[in-house]
């Protein structure tokens, strides 16, 4: 009872229709405050009800629609809707909640608890728990591998890294690869798994086929936060006590340095592939109540700085969970190219594509669980360049609803995929 009527509160609460937004949640000040991925305008704060106080953890959905807030205080889980900022969803869990990760198809949320030493099982269209694996280490952070669909966790400060059936049912390996491991990402080719250890001030790469440790990357002071670039190319990692952003160029090793404000405690980080940016979420900065740092990757710099309503920005959610696609390579060398615009889009797309040659190929669309919903060229493809438009419906002629989608081409020499935003 005291759930729903909670629900129904909020919901009534809820803000006016926005576009699609990215989201800060606040640690001091129990709330999040959204704002537009492309004039980066800040929108008022929303409370997290309770339930996602000090919010440890922020993700998107793999349909780009709701974000998912995890409170370490609050024990439970708030969903909010990224296009109208309302409540979507309460969801009572465990003590001391600390992270939340999806399956591929995203109709299973898994989130990690701490001090109840287990990983909840979430049905993600009733909002129900509908299974509980007791874990042999302290939850902590969470990440799908999106190739094998397993999910890996690790101990919350301990030296422990655990894989997890990917359907929750089973710890399936385990072993002690650090000192006192915090964040992980997974490399979106299925390889490996990224670290971050807070004891040693290092990022560990760790070999899936081996379960060991295949390189190690000195970084600042306290690694918080970590992700990768959907073409697997870049880490970016948050240095808290150094205040600092960390690039680690994976093909050479190089390790580049971004200093932040001196009083800034960089935590959490997710990057946003299609404008080359991480978004930076940098505790209390002196000037700043809840800053976000906005870090171009290609430059290796702070473009921008927002502050948002909240105090004390903890976490941070800009793109959806990474997931298995039709393909996130491009062939080598592909004598092909592919665009999307305007993107984000609405009512039309336009889709261009270039070969060099004569080919048959499809160029379809995706939802981000890698199902077709809609084939709009299919046959022998003419050399050049040539151009088909997207209504943002499907196969059915069926409006879709407002999220993110996936462009493929597809031939004998080349496969290319693009992201492309609907928002209705």
């Amino acid at each position: 009872m005291r759930h729903s009527l909670i629900l129904a509160l909020a919901l009534a609460l809820s803000a006016p229709a926005l576009a699609i937004d990215g989201f800060v949640g606040c640690s001091t000040s129990d709330d999040c405050w959204p704002f537009d991925l492309q004039t980066h305008q800040v929108r008022p704060s929303i409370p997290l009800m309770g339930f996602g106080d000090y919010p440890y953890d922020a993700t998107v959905t793999p349909d780009g629609m709701h974000v998912w807030f995890i409170g370490a205080s609050g024990g439970g889980a708030v969903v909010i809707s990224r296009t109208s900022g309302a409540l979507v969803a309460i969801v009572p869990l465990a003590e001391y909640v600390v992270s939340v990760a999806f399956d591929r198809d995203g109709t299973r949320a898994f989130v990690s608890s701490r001090d109840e030493t287990s990983l909840n099982i979430v049905d993600t269209a009733s909002y129900g728990v509908v299974d509980t694996l007791p874990l042999p280490v302290d939850g902590g952070n969470l990440a799908l591998e999106p190739v094998g669909g397993k999910l890996y966790l690790v101990d919350w400060y301990g030296p422990i890294l655990c894989e997890v059936a990917g359907d929750g049912s089973a710890v399936l390996r385990q072993a002690a690869l650090g000192s006192s491991l915090w964040q992980i990402v997974a490399a979106p080719d299925g390889q490996h798994v990224y670290v971050t250890d807070r004891g040693t001030d290092e990022v560990l790469e760790v070999a899936l086929d081996t379960f060991t440790v295949s390189r190690r990357f000195d970084v600042g002071d306290d690694p918080w936060g970590l992700d990768v670039t959907a073409d697997g190319t870049t880490l970016v990692v948050t240095c808290e006590d150094s205040a600092e952003v960390v690039l680690i160029d994976l093909a050479t090793g190089a390790v580049t340095p971004i200093a932040l404000d001196p009083s800034a405690d960089p935590r959490d980080v997710d990057i946003l592939d299609e404008a080359g940016l991480a978004y930076v979420a940098g505790g209390t900065a002196t000037g700043y109540q809840s800053p976000v740092y906005v870090v171009d990757l290609p430059s290796a710099t702070v473009v921008e700085t927002l502050d948002g309503p909240g105090i004390n920005a903890n976490v941070v959610a800009v793109q959806a969970q990474m997931h298995e696609a039709p393909t996130a390579a491009e062939t080598p060398d592909a004598p092909a190219s592919l665009a999307v615009h305007p993107n984000p889009f609405n009512p039309r797309a336009t889709v261009t594509w270039q070969i060099a040659a004569p080919a048959a190929g499809t160029i379809a669309v995706h939802d981000l669980a890698g199902r077709r919903v809609r084939t709009l060229v299919q046959g022998v493809l003419p050399a050049g360049t040539r151009t088909a438009t997207w209504d943002g419906r499907d196969a059915s002629g069926r409006a879709l609803p407002s999220g993110t989608y996936l462009v493929s081409l597809r031939t004998g020499a080349a496969t290319m995929v693009r992201k492309v935003v609907l928002a209705r």
